[in-house]
């Protein structure tokens, strides 16, 4: 999703998981060491749209590891 002005990028993972957002933020974080925060948490329903939330706020070679473990996905 295109963003000006932020430290954070949403993403869908739609084409990859059919898990619900939270399910696959638990499983990022158990199985690869990525954390995300799931969309569906800003929705006072829950709405899952199998959209995520990084924060891009890190050093280089926290973003170079977290790229690598996210290939892995």
């Amino acid at each position: 999703m295109p963003c000006e002005g932020t430290y954070f990028q949403v993403v869908s993972y739609a084409s990859i998981s059919d898990e619900n957002d939270v399910a696959f933020c638990h499983r990022l974080v158990k199985t690869h060491g990525v954390a995300a925060i799931p969309i569906s948490s800003f929705y006072a329903n829950g709405k899952d749209m199998k959209l995520i939330r990084f924060c891009f706020a890190k050093d280089t070679k926290t973003l170079e590891e977290a790229a690598k473990r996210l290939c892995a996905v």
